[in-house]
Parts: structure tokens; sequence; C-alpha cells
């Protein structure tokens, strides 16, 4: 067993005058704490006029304010002020997160510079977890439709104990809109341009005999910011979603309930984002698809006891997925050294997870005692893929069976102000794998990891210090042309030290969360690629450049940095936020597939620098003016070559006009995505050349666009 170093010795974070300046940031908001010996309740914080904000992706469900780790919760206000459709247009609100596109949609999210960047012909075994309403839906991206959202939680870290293997950068969580006691619903219809439009509506109720409905629909139409001059058509990257839920709650008896919803997603987007000239502008003569067909259903029984609760959950989720692109980027006739070719993967996905749980009573006369979680997980899927590739002898095949059993348990200790968390998860995994190629293997391993934490709450701050240990399975790379050496990759751990603090400052006016963390990686996962340059055929026709994907170990990693939030509101009619991250992310000891070796280098998708800051200003009783930027610093694009992402910053502004009278509930707003028309990208490739202009052999890097100006208008109603 490698030696894991000790905290105080490692936390050397960089520069020095950052870390310096965070730990000043930290004793001073940390100074009040100590000065007053009152408890902090619920009760307190309502009294004090502070609005409440719960955890719901963590055991002890405690306040924003309260909960010992890093996380963002992004509110609905926030998501409505931002007018996003989807997941990966609200996640750069949370410091140190980011993401990926490659596809017609940001579906790969990294925190704290840990992350998947695409998905081809392996199979994907998620560091980021993706839940939606309790159900693990890892892996598909797509199904982050933010249909009726309550709130987006960021849990940044571990979350071993949780979530287990899916949990080793930390998870997203979102949670929505349940069935209310009174009607309640919404309803909105925005339109932009690139002949963009939405339509979302929901409404819950509960009937006389106590069963609670809530239904919701939505469909986001768009052609995208994409010309394709070669089919002069502008709409090949298109964007055509539509995501329903029908949710539904009933008291069996007065101890015993019980929760089902079923979540439907339909997506048909395009997908024709790379150009030879790098230039948003394509000429694909067979534009690529990135469609999803999925359903996830969940039953949800509870029974309350004298002692707490037991709850048993079963999910299901099925999922048909089609990925696929013109591989030349042009067409037919382009240049004599052409070649045409198409890469299509349809992957089908079934999954079942069956939980059951046990819980002490979580009541405000109980608060003092020792609470306990403790529960057995059961996790089964089937993933069948079909590649489709023109220069292939025949279709590739396979078929992936991961299967895993957890035992969990967690437990809250409170010893006068200070409270002792203990969580731990041993989780049994089993993976099974065979394809075409005559390649079988499986992998039975069994993963431990946990979290031990100390929180000290005064007044209204907290102050908090914990341990985790993450975890994430190993795995094959399916090519045959990989190595023998490089056809299995490890299990990867991680340990996890964290120091923060939470305060409300300004008569509860004011919130600030401050984060100091350090973190090792052993048998770091990388994921890497062999070119193959292939040779002309007999006739003289130029043959693809292709990739082969490969994931391997590198000996260390060490991911550091700090975190600080803040919103403020600074009058009735202004609030202010800032929320900025830095990070150091590296690895090092790996050996790429070309043989060179690599000392140290910055990790991928992890930009030094993270930041968001917004204003919200009340201009008179009939106007509200949101404007907000988000701003990463330059990064890597890739483990596997050297493409740099250059830093931008976005501006995106908001103007709202609340009705009054009879049109009391109706919102018209105006809104500007990208203000300043700022060019960035969502995805990059390099050390190759796909350009048979010149012969295909000047390597050069390529790019994927991210969104341009958008101005729109919206009319909502909510009751």
């Amino acid at each position: 067993m490698k030696h894991v170093p000790h905290l105080k010795s490692n936390l050397s974070l960089r520069p020095k005058s950052l870390s310096a300046v965070a730990i000043a940031v930290i004793a001073s908001f940390s100074a009040p704490v100590f000065a007053d010996d009152s408890n902090v309740t619920a009760s307190n914080l309502k009294a004090s006029n502070v609005e409440l904000i719960n955890v719901f992706g963590d055991y002890s469900q405690l306040s924003l304010d309260q909960i010992a780790q890093s996380a963002t919760i992004i509110s609905s206000k926030q998501l409505n002020q931002r007018g996003a459709s989807h997941l990966d247009g609200v996640v750069s609100l949370a410091p140190n997160v980011n993401f990926t596109s490659g596809a017609s949609r940001g579906k790969y999210i990294q925190i704290r510079g840990i992350g998947e960047r695409s998905q081809f012909s392996e199979p994907l075994n998620s560091s980021v977890g993706l839940v939606i309403d309790g159900m693990d839906v890892s892996g598909l991206g797509g199904m982050a439709t933010l249909l009726d959202t309550q709130q987006v939680e960021v849990l940044r870290g571990p979350q071993a104990t949780v979530f287990g293997t899916s949990g080793l950068a930390g998870v997203v969580n979102i949670v929505s809109n349940g069935p209310t006691d009174e009607p309640s619903g919404s309803f909105s219809i925005s339109s932009a341009t690139q002949d963009t439009l939405d339509v979302q509506a929901a409404y819950g109720f509960t009937m006389d005999n106590g069963l609670g409905l809530r239904g919701a629909i939505k469909q986001t139409t768009s052609d995208g910011f994409v010309k394709n001059t070669y089919l002069e058509r502008d709409d090949t990257n298109n964007i055509d979603e539509l995501s329903a839920r029908l949710a539904a709650s009933y008291n069996i008896t007065e101890s015993m309930s019980v929760n089902a919803q079923i979540f439907h997603v339909d997506t048909d987007n395009g997908y024709d984002a790379f150009s030879l000239d790098n230039d948003n502008v394509t000429r694909s003569d067979e534009p690529g698809k990135d469609t999803l067909d999925a359903t996830a259903m969940s039953v949800n029984l509870i029974s309350q006891t004298q002692w707490g609760q037991w709850r048993l959950q079963s999910s299901h989720t099925q999922s048909d997925t089609v990925y696929g692109y013109d591989e030349d980027w042009t067409y037919v006739g382009f240049h004599p050294w052409e070649y045409s070719s198409t890469d299509y993967y349809f992957r089908n996905r079934d999954s079942q997870n069956v939980e059951l749980q046990a819980s002490s009573n979580s009541s405000s006369s109980a608060q003092h005692k020792m609470q306990w979680v403790a529960g057995v997980l059961y996790k089964q899927a089937e993933d069948d893929l079909l590649r489709e590739y023109t220069y292939a002898d025949s279709d590739f095949t396979s078929l992936y069976t991961p299967s895993s059993t957890a035992l969990y348990g967690q437990i809250t200790m409170p010893v006068k102000a200070v409270s002792l968390e203990a969580g731990l998860r041993v989780e049994q995994q089993q993976i099974d794998y065979q394809d075409s190629n005559g390649f079988v293997e499986n992998n039975d391993e069994t993963l431990v990891g946990g979290k031990i934490a100390l929180s000290y709450v005064r007044d209204m701050s907290t102050l908090y210090g914990f341990v985790a240990r993450g975890f994430k399975a190993g795995g094959f790379n399916p090519d045959e042309r990989v190595s023998d050496a490089q056809r299995i990759y490890e299990a990867e751990y991680n340990w996890h030290y964290e120091l923060g603090v939470k305060s409300r400052l300004a008569d509860g006016d004011a919130s600030v969360r401050v984060a100091l963390f350090y973190m090792t990686r052993e048998n770091t996962q990388i994921s890497d690629y062999d070119i193959l340059v292939q040779d002309n055929d007999e006739a003289g026709n130029a043959q693809p450049v292709e990739f082969i994907d490969i994931i391997d170990n590198a000996d260390t990693g060490v991911n550091q940095g700090v975190e600080a939030e803040l919103s403020w509101q600074l009058n009735p009619n202004v609030d202010v936020g800032f929320n900025v991250g830095y990070l150091d992310a590296t690895f090092s000891g790996f050996t790429r597939n070309d043989g060179s070796v690599i000392d140290k280098q910055r990790q991928a998708q992890a930009p030094k620098y993270t930041a968001h800051a917004f204003i919200n200003m009340n201009l008179n009783d009939d106007l509200l003016w949101h404007v907000s930027v988000d701003a990463k610093s330059s990064h890597r694009f890739s483990d596997g070559h050297d493409e740099i992402n250059p830093g931008y910053g976005i501006v995106n502004t908001r103007v709202t006009m609340p009705l009054s009278g009879a049109l009391s509930g109706w919102e018209l707003s105006a809104f500007v995505h990208n203000v300043t028309d700022k060019t960035y990208y969502v995805r990059g490739f390099g050390g190759f050349s796909n350009d048979p202009r010149e012969y295909y052999e000047i390597p050069k890097g390529y790019v994927q666009f991210g969104g341009q100006r958008q101005t729109g208008v919206q009319v909502s109603y909510a009751f």
C-alpha cells in the first residue's frame, strides 16, 4: 500500500499568495464563530429571515450553510434568469466545474479537474455522477434537460459514501418540483434567434383522497449556430428535444407513504460541428446525429417508525442512443486526395437499482442525538453497442454488463457545538465484457471508500474539515489493436482533504463560503489515444486517419485549490454574487502510447481559474435587470495532445417585467446570451491532420465552437 502523505506537510497550494489570502479569509470569517455559545438551528435561521436551502444529495440533508462539504446550489430563480434549456448552460455557475461537448450538448462534466470528455467504443465509468430525482443516470448527460427543476446541486469532492463509484470527483444532483398541497404550476414560451423555441408547462396538485400529482412537459428546438455551405443548410447542428415527467405521492397510512415517477427524454439532435478551417462553417455531405430515447422510472416506499424510518426504492432506466458523424468533414469531390466515411455508435443501455435503507429519527427533538443511516444497494446494467464504420471490415458489437452490491453506513454524532460525521461504503463490483473481435474479459473487485468530517457551528457560521476516500472501478480497452499491457486498466482511488468555513454576515444578508482542498490520486485514469495513418488503397484512394481510444493509469495525480462563493443582498433592490475557483491539477508518471514518458503535466479540462459574477437590480416595481459573467482561464483540451483552449469570458443579461392586476403572475422577459459575441470553444482535438489540401501531412488543432450571441424574448406564468 502506498503511503498517504499527511495533509499538513503537502497542502502547498500555488501561487502561495493565493493560499495565504484564502487562509486569512477563513481566519477572519471564522473568528466570530467562537464568540457566541448559542447553537444555530433551523428556527434561528428562519427567525433571522435567512432563506434555508437544503442539500438533498447528502445523507445529512442539512442546509447549504451547515453541510460539511463544498457545494453549490443553483436555485430555480437562477435557472430562470439563465434561461438555460440544458445542464451545460448552468454548471459554470459553480467554481472549479467545467464541461466538454464533442456532441450536440455539453454532456461531460469535470469537477476539480476530474471527469470524462467523450465516449466512443469504450465502456464508460463516470467520474462525475448525474442523479435526477434519486435516479442514477450517470453517463446519460442528454437527460439533463432541466425540466421543472427545483434546484441543481453541484457536490464537489468524493461522494463515495452516498454514490459509490459514480462519485469519484463529485456529483450533480438535479431535484425536480414535486406535487403540492395546493394547485401550483408554471408555463413559459420563449423565442430566440437561430429559430430557437422553448415551450414548457407544469402543473401539480393533491386530490381529496390524498393522491398528489405533478406533470411537466418541455419542447426545445433550435437550428444551432453552424452553417453547412455544401448542403446550403443552417440546421445540421440543430437541437430538437422533448422531455416529460409525471410524479405521484400518496400516504398509504399515517406512517407509510409511496412516491413514484416516470421521466422520458426524446432528443433528435444533429451533430455537425467540426470544419477544416476552424470557422464554424462545415462542408459535410453526411452530417452526424446525436439522439437519445430514454425512460427512467422509480418507486419509493417509506415507512415511519418510532426510531426513524426505512425506505425501499427501485428504479429502472432504459435508453437508446445514436451518436455519429461525418469523419472527413467534407463531401465527395472536394479534393483528389479526399476520403469519405462516417462513424456511428448505436448503444442500448438497460439498468436497474434496488436499495433498502434505514435511518434514525431526524426530527428537531432528536437533533442533539446521534443520527445514523445504513443501507444496501444492488445495481445491474447491460450496455449493448453496435458500431458501423465505413472502413471497418465488419460491424463491431460489444456487450458490457456491470453489476455491484454495496453496503454503506453513516453516523453523525453531536457533542455540544461540534459534530462528528463518519461514513463508510464497501462496494463489490463485477464487470463482464465481450465483443465481436473475440475479446472476453471480466473484472471482480472490492472497492472501499468513505468520509470522516468534523464541523463546528456557532451563531450563523460553520467551520468544517474532512478527509474522504473516493474510488472508481477499473475497466477494459476494447480495440484489438491496443497492446496487451494496456488492454486492462486498474481502479482509481483518491484521498481528499478539505477545510472550509461558511458564514452569514450583515444580519444574514450576505453569505460567504470558502474551501481549501488537496487531493492525491492513485492509479490516475488517463484518456489517451493512438493515431493510425493508413496507406492509400490499391486504386490510390486516400484512407482516413484512424484513432484508437486508450484509457491507462498514471502513477499519481494531485488536484488542489481554493474556492470562494459570495452572495450579498446589498439593499432591497440590489443583490450581487461572485464565485471564484483556483485549481492546480497535475498527473505524473504516465507513459503515452507512443512510448514518451510524462513526468508531470496539467490535467485536461482543468482551468487554473474559473469565475462567475452576477448582479440583480430592481430598477423599479415593474423592471428587473440581471447581468452575469462566466470566465475561465486557458486549459488543455486533452491529456493526449497539447492543444490549448484559450481563456474567455461570457456576458449574459436579462430584463424582466412582472405584470400586475388581472395579469398578476405573468412576466415578460428579453434576454441576450453572449452579449459581446465572444468566440469560445467547447471541444478540441489535435495531433493530426484531416485536410486533404495539405495531403494530411500538417498536424493541427480542430475546435468546436460554443454558442454565439443570441437574443430572445419570453412570456411566463407561475402560480
